[in-house]
């Protein structure tokens, strides 16, 4: 089993994929538990020479990590909420801390830098409503955190779930 998603590198330069990477990429993206074997025969690829491939995607930080797709109220998460953040001291020290800080929070669950009128765009999960205000009003409170202020979008219903990136066919 792999570890956990690694965050993207930042990249200068954009990663060369060829075809069968991107055969591998879909064919993964569609089934992430299908064997070596299974994927060797969609790609049309011997085993050993598919196997290297998805290591070299890997190694390269194309393939971040493998995880199940789980669904939020199952979890008890019954709030989803999209969290703008805007900060009144944008010192390097205050924004490390701040980011340090919401990317180790469990209920985060998925954190941006952002341009325009917020610094930041965080989702947020919590089981209740009352149980995000407190999240959010410690947040408030934390002088060492630079927050002004949260706008919070409360999400009604999940139309559609973020469940990857588009594969292109080719790329170039």
């Amino acid at each position: 089993m792999k570890p956990e998603a690694k965050p993207p590198p930042n990249r200068t330069r954009k990663t060369i994929l060829d075809r069968i990477d991107l055969s591998i990429l879909k064919a993964m993206a569609a089934n992430g538990r299908m064997t070596y074997q299974a994927l060797s025969e969609r790609v049309g690829l011997s085993p050993r020479p598919c196997l290297e491939r998805v290591r070299r995607l890997e190694e390269r930080g194309v393939i971040r990590g493998y995880s199940a797709m789980l669904d939020p109220i199952s979890l008890g998460h019954e709030i989803v909420a999209m969290t703008n953040i805007g900060l009144r001291d944008a010192a390097t020290a205050t924004r490390r801390r701040l980011e340090q800080v919401l990317c180790a929070h469990p209920a985060v669950i998925e954190l941006q830098l952002v341009n325009g009128e917020y610094d930041y765009v965080a989702r947020i999960v919590a089981p209740t409503l009352s149980a995000y205000e407190s999240l959010t009003d410690g947040f408030l409170a934390d002088p060492t955190l630079g927050i002004a202020r949260i706008h919070t979008t409360f999400v009604l219903k999940m139309l559609k779930a973020f469940d990857g990136y588009p594969i292109p066919d080719t790329l170039g």
